[in-house]
Parts: C-alpha cells; sequence; structure tokens
C-alpha cells in the first residue's frame, strides 16, 4: 500500500491560510480551527468571522492545563508545519493514536471570499513526513493500512478535501 502524498494540497492550502491571515478582510465569512501535535505539546488555534465580527484564540494544552498563545504564534507554527517536506493523509477510519514522533494537524477550513458565490471547505488530518521513505516508515508503524489515505481526492462523513 502506498500512501498518497499531499506536498501540492498542502501547498496550495498554506497559500490560502497565508491570504487569510495577511488579509482577512478578502473574506466575508471563514471559520478556520486547527489542532497541531508536535511531540507530547498541542497547539490549538481558532479563527472565525461571521456577521462582521471576527474572534482569536489560541492555546497550548499541557499536562497542567491550557495556557494562552499569541495567535500570530500559533500562526507561525502552523505556518511551519505546513512547510514540512512532505505529508500523507489519515482517513479519520479508524481513528489510530498519535505517535509521537510525527507531528499531526487536524485542520477544519471554511471560508467565503467576499463576492464568491459559493463557500469552500475542507476538513482533513495531515501527518508531516521528511520523504517518501519516512511515509511508508510511518505506515508501517501504525499497522492499520485503513487509516492512511491512499485514492485521492479523499472524501468521506468525517474528513475531506475541498469541497
Amino acid at each position: 500500500m502506498i500512501a498518497s502524498l499531499y506536498a501540492d494540497y498542502v501547498q496550495d492550502l498554506k497559500a490560502r491560510l497565508d491570504d487569510l491571515f495577511e488579509r482577512p478582510a478578502r473574506y466575508q465569512t471563514f471559520d478556520l480551527h486547527v489542532e497541531l501535535a508536535m511531540g507530547a505539546a498541542l497547539l490549538v488555534h481558532e479563527t472565525k468571522r461571521q456577521k462582521g465580527q471576527t474572534d482569536r484564540i489560541a492555546y497550548a494544552r499541557t499536562p497542567k492545563g491550557n495556557v494562552q498563545v499569541s495567535p500570530e504564534l500559533a500562526q507561525q507554527r502552523i505556518s511551519s508545519f505546513l512547510t514540512m517536506q512532505g505529508h500523507i493523509a489519515l482517513t479519520g477510519e479508524p481513528m489510530i493514536g498519535l505517535n509521537q514522533e510525527y507531528p499531526h494537524a487536524v485542520i477544519s477550513f471554511e471560508h467565503r471570499a467576499r463576492g464568491a458565490p459559493l463557500k469552500s471547505s475542507m476538513k482533513m488530518i495531515f501527518v508531516g513526513v521528511n520523504d517518501p521513505d519516512d511515509a511508508r516508515r510511518y505506515v508501517q508503524m501504525t499497522g492499520e493500512p485503513a487509516a492512511i489515505v491512499t485514492v485521492r481526492p479523499h472524501h468521506s462523513k468525517r474528513l475531506w478535501e475541498w469541497k
């Protein structure tokens, strides 16, 4: 089984998120939720605009509880994850435990640009890898071939590429 690589998709996603972070006024509505797990650390970033109001929050989950962090720091960490050399996606069926050797990100993003007739949305789970060999190693370590996306585009009830 060969995992589908998501370099092109993640590059496009990074460009869209960079645009959102740099020019949020271009969007009539948006709802972004990212949970980034790196080792034992978990970073959560949420930003949402509806009815002209924008809300943002970012925090780290630690064994001692949640610690608020700046949204700019969260954006920087998300950007660093998205610029990793490679990414594979998880199907969410079955859910597998996180491997602390590999960074994981759950990204849910819905947006509608000003003047656009429709909104776009995606929800995916990505694993950061260094290269195709590293991706194969990750797949072998999971022991759950059904948990890895092997055919693109991926669409299921819980996770989907752009629609």
